[in-house]
């Protein structure tokens, strides 16, 4: 990337990857930089900033634009602010904001419809309090609807969707606890279901899908070390009521050094 930077959010659009947001190396400013990597071309070119500097935002691809969803604004704020970048005309826009303001929360695209789950939000008083909490936004209506919260509330958590369902894996389930909790989201049905656990507790880590199974990459454990375990399971066992508790996480090649809050995107 021409912008070094962590804490950021990426999605993958026409078969380029769009980097936005987060903080840059070694400074305390949210960064406003997006930039777009073409793998055909094996080169990363800048793209107009976006209009509220963020970090810890979740970003994701859906109805051709990519989104911009909440995160840890300029002003050291959470905020609800959510933005669409269209590759064809080569602007932001400001779309309908979010119910609440919230930050280290995932989004999540299924059949054209975005889905925002957990973080931090704050409470009636004021206070950081870690959220359940799920909504999806339609782009046709340019309107948020609550959805069925997740079973475990969570934040710098992961997710990945395969075959229409959304996977939700580790996180932090207080402001200093570390999970290994992780659940599947059936958007027709409105229900989730808890699956196998990881076989490391983990945040601030990344999740992606590709061939059938999902990995999770990465990551703090409970004792604050940084990881360069992979982890991979094969969906299809959800299915299988019997093996939906069972020991279905494998261990995949380790990364090439540990890492922590990145991204993870299938191109």
């Amino acid at each position: 990337m021409a912008t070094k930077r962590c804490e950021h959010g990426a999605a993958a659009l026409g078969g380029k990857l769009y980097v936005i947001g987060g903080l840059s190396n070694g400074e305390d400013t949210p960064l406003s930089e997006a930039e777009v990597f073409d793998p055909k071309t094996d080169g990363w070119q800048p793209l107009p900033s976006m209009p509220t500097a963020r970090w810890c935002l979740a970003a994701v691809a859906v109805a051709r634009k990519v989104y911009a969803i909440g995160g840890f604004d300029d002003a050291y704020e959470f905020c609800d602010a959510v933005e669409a970048y269209d590759p064809l005309s080569g602007a932001w826009t400001q779309v309908a904001s979010l119910p609440v303001p919230l930050y280290r929360h995932t989004a999540a695209a299924v059949n054209g419809k975005i889905y925002v789950l957990g973080g931090i939000i704050y409470d009636d008083e004021g206070e950081e309090v870690v959220t359940g909490r799920v909504v999806m936004y339609d782009p046709v209506a340019d309107s948020w609807q609550q959805m069925a919260a997740m079973p475990t509330a969570r934040y710098s958590h992961a997710s990945a969707v395969v075959d229409g369902k959304i996977y939700v894996s580790g996180g932090f389930t207080t402001l200093v606890e570390t999970s290994d909790a992780f659940e599947a989201y059936d958007p027709v049905t409105n229900t989730w279901t808890t699956l196998a656990s990881l076989s490391e507790v983990r945040a601030d880590h990344a999740s992606a899908a590709a061939h059938g199974k999902l990995y999770v990459f990465g990551g703090f454990t409970s004792s604050g070390d940084c990881l360069d375990l992979v982890e991979a399971a094969s969906t299809y066992t959800y299915s299988n009521t019997a093996l939906r508790q069972s020991n279905i996480w494998a261990r995949a090649a380790g990364m090439p050094s540990a890492n922590e809050e990145a991204v993870a995107v299938v191109l």
